[in-house]
């Protein structure tokens, strides 16, 4: 009789497999690539992006946040031109995705996002008056943060489900002096219990969190309160950014640096810290993070788990906190990702991070028990074969499988990497999916300061694979069909430099050049043409630092930059105090590319000493190319002819100046012969017959050439 019993378990487990194992078509059960970044939508918009941040069912379709850190159209291309980040909207498991929101073109003030920061489906029942609604209302919001000179903002927008249309909200700005960060990481609608009223609560980064109501009369239909709730009056702002907000025991709690702090509810709220770590945490990766609710394994009311990354060496430990019936809190550690990892991949692991957004709670496919889903990623030391080509993460994408007795198991998106497998890196987007909910889609990729462009994915699957339940098969790696932009591979390109040093600073500017900076611009494939500085003007004119780099194209100065500021040694030399605090505002960066005379023209030998003579001219409109042939077929012609030495000509790389502008260099002997080679120059009848000649349909200039008189430093290549 139990064999009987035995054999019909197996049986009817068998059964139960092998319907989880079929898809909603019946296909075999396995893993399969909803979205690869790099492509035009059916509109023609592009549909890219490094980063997938969030997944989110909504109205029976799923949309995607994504982001565009260290991807190339963020990075390339000039303030205004940048492709900002995205909610991405599929109609139906094997669609297309198709974009439905661009965070740059959707606001009226021209700010531009990188990231994605928060997308969530949330839910009112009570008017921000506090009357309930006949029905609750569903809205999808999406917010995120965007820095700009000397301050930041963090924007939200609403969608009209109806018209298909998001409606946007300027929440917050304000200045990101001290290192205040706009950046939202969470939100939350949560009832008030003392006044019934719902409330949505967004994390605003640095200055804190705020709050909002629905009001139906408002575009958006969410209205933002005016004032930051906390800890404006209390701190004016966190150290750190929060990362996490979550309800639990009818109480809302978030997480800033090493701390969890509960909201006591009325109509003058207050915060309290229920939990402090006491130790240092770094800015970028932030503490506590992925604040999540779960049922109390040890007695009444709900415990909050979260991910304690405090550092870039963390090893990111898993905590939980009890509530102990008694008014205070217990402690537990429950799991290391970093020892997971290690036990996974049979390797040393160094460092992991985890808890991107919240524990993702799903129901068991064999069991129907409640677990949950902790992605992380991690860099490791040894098995260089599964290691992100230059660097030392994992090419995977591992999530830790969290059951209610607080067991845990190790699962990778797509099963097992190896050489030659989609590059994943980190999962850190879950949703079940809104047209068969036997079925999770999976979302991620960390650019973790390394070059990203279009490395976002997201993979679908049945829970049951996903889970480990019943093994799947991964999906074919699909070809690198993503285009980059438009000359972006073609060079060489210059780049020109300007740097105003702080008052007092100016010599301790150019000795990080000379000590430092140059070395390691040549380690980088960055060549020095020349370091300036300038010899007329104010004092303060005078405390400009300026130079020109050479790069083989436009793409490989992003790639030299990266690598360049990201290089340990270039880090210890920003940390010297010596070298700190040298500028008084943001460099100027303009890319150049050389004209096609500007290698054919006449030019001095130059000899050591001497002064360079940079101008920059303003062409009237579609006068350009008029311009531009005056130079080469007269101008440097006749400046040759009197003492001047054309050293080069060029075009701005980016719209708009590449339309109107000519910058070019030229070499004299000294300050004073320069004044008399440009009288000798304007009284030559020759220039004064071209001049005449090449206006006659109009001026070529809109306004005065602007100059600049520079005088090389010892060290630079060009004397």
């Amino acid at each position: 009789m139990a064999r009987q019993r035995h054999a019909l378990r197996v049986i009817i487990r068998s059964l139960i497999l092998g319907c989880l194992a079929l898809t909603a078509t019946g296909a075999p059960a396995q893993w399969r690539q909803s979205f690869d970044a790099g492509y035009r939508d059916k509109n023609g918009a592009w549909v890219g992006g490094s980063e997938i941040m969030h997944l989110a069912a909504h109205g029976g379709k799923l949309f995607a946040a994504n982001g565009y850190w260290l991807d190339a159209r963020w990075v390339i291309p000039p303030k205004g031109q940048k492709q900002s980040a995205q909610v991405l909207r599929l109609d139906k498991a094997d669609g297309r995705w198709q974009v439905d929101l661009d965070l740059g073109r959707a606001n009226d003030l021209g700010l531009e996002f990188m990231k994605g920061n928060i997308l969530k489906s949330v839910s009112f029942s009570t008017t921000g008056e506090g009357r309930v609604l006949n029905a609750p209302v569903q809205l999808l919001v999406m917010a995120a943060g965007a820095n700009f000179e000397r301050g930041g903002a963090v924007s939200a927008w609403v969608r009209d489900d109806a018209a298909g249309k998001w409606h946007h909200t300027l929440v917050r700005h304000g200045s990101n002096a001290g290192g205040v960060r706009w950046v939202p990481r969470d939100l939350q609608v949560y009832r008030d219990r003392v006044t019934g009223i719902d409330r949505i609560f967004l994390l605003l980064g640095n200055p804190g969190i705020i709050s909002g109501v629905y009001d139906s009369r408002e575009p958006s239909r969410i209205r933002w309160d005016r004032h930051v709730e906390f800890p404006f009056l209390e701190k004016g702002s966190f150290f750190t950014r929060p990362l996490g907000i979550a309800e639990a025991n009818a109480a809302l709690h978030f997480s800033e640096g090493p701390s969890i702090f509960r909201r006591i509810d009325g109509k003058r709220p207050r915060w309290e810290e229920i939990l402090n770590l006491a130790e240092d945490t770094d800015t970028d990766v932030g503490g506590i993070r992925g604040l999540t609710a779960i049922p109390n394994p040890n007695g009444k009311g709900q415990s909050l788990l979260f991910v304690w990354a405090p550092g870039e060496r963390s090893q990111s430990q898993v905590k939980r906190l009890d509530p102990d019936g008694k008014g205070g809190y217990t402690l537990h550690n429950e799991a290391n990702l970093g020892q997971l990892m290690s036990r996974h991949l049979g390797v040393k692991i160094p460092y992991t991070l985890g808890g991107h957004n919240m524990m993702y709670p799903v129901p068991h496919p064999a069991t129907g028990a409640p677990v949950q889903i902790i992605g992380f990623y991690g860099s490791m030391a040894g098995k260089p074969e599964l290691m992100w080509k230059g660097s030392r993460f994992y090419g995977g994408a591992l999530f830790a499988l969290r059951t209610a007795a607080g067991k845990y198991t190790v699962h990778e998106v797509n099963g097992p990497y190896a050489p030659g497998k989609t590059l994943l890196v980190s999962p850190r987007a879950f949703c079940r999916s809104p047209f068969d909910p036997r079925e999770i889609f999976i979302g991620g990729h960390d650019s973790s300061n390394k070059i990203s462009d279009n490395l976002a994915w997201i993979f679908r699957a049945p829970l049951s694979v996903a889970l480990g339940v019943e093994k799947g098969e991964p999906a074919p790696t699909l070809p690198d069909r993503s285009p980059r932009m438009p000359r972006v591979d073609a060079g060489p390109v210059y780049e020109l430099r300007i740097y105003a040093a702080a008052e007092d600073r100016l010599g301790h500017l150019i000795k990080r050049f000379q000590n430092h900076t140059d070395r390691l611009f040549k380690k980088h494939r960055m060549e020095p043409i020349a370091y300036w500085l300038p010899t007329d003007g104010t004092a303060k004119e005078r405390r400009r630092f300026v130079y020109i780099l050479k790069h083989p194209s436009r793409y490989a100065a992003y790639q030299n930059w990266n690598a360049f500021t990201h290089d340990p040694e270039w880090k210890r030399v920003l940390e010297q105090p010596e070298f700190q605090r040298l500028l008084s505002e943001r460099p100027t960066s303009i890319f150049l590319t050389a004209n096609d005379y500007s290698a054919k023209v006449p030019t001095l030998s130059t000899k050591v000493g001497g002064i360079y003579e940079l101008r920059t001219y303003t062409a009237a409109e579609n006068k350009l190319n008029a311009l531009n042939a005056r130079f080469a077929n007269h101008t440097t012609r006749i400046f040759t002819k009197h003492g001047m030495g054309n050293i080069g000509y060029w075009t701005p790389y980016d719209r708009p100046e590449s339309k109107n502008t000519l910058i070019y260099l030229i070499h004299h002997e000294s300050r004073e012969k320069a004044d008399k080679n440009w009288q000798a120059f304007s009284q030559n009848p020759d220039w004064q017959k071209v001049a005449r000649d090449s206006q006659r349909e109009g001026k070529l200039l809109t306004k005065k050439p602007e100059r600049l008189y520079l005088k090389p430093l010892d060290f630079s290549p060009l004397k």
